[in-house]
């Protein structure tokens, strides 16, 4: 029976790796627009300080580049 289960989960285990997506390349991911988690923090943390509500409808944009 253990046999039986450690083989079907092995085969289970092959058939999803073959169905996975390719890693993003360098092409894909350059000059994307993504958001600017620093500044956001940057924003955050000042807002805490002043003792001041910051409520995000849309996050800060930076446009990605891939370097190397």
């Amino acid at each position: 029976m253990k046999t039986v289960f450690v083989l079907s989960s092995i085969a289970v285990s092959m058939l999803a790796a073959g169905c996975a997506s390719a890693p993003p390349t360098r092409a894909d991911l350059d000059g994307r627009y993504v958001c600017n988690a620093a500044r956001m923090a940057k924003v955050d943390r000042e807002a805490r300080l002043e003792g001041k509500e910051v409520h995000w409808v849309h996050c800060p944009l930076a446009k990605l580049r891939v370097v190397g």
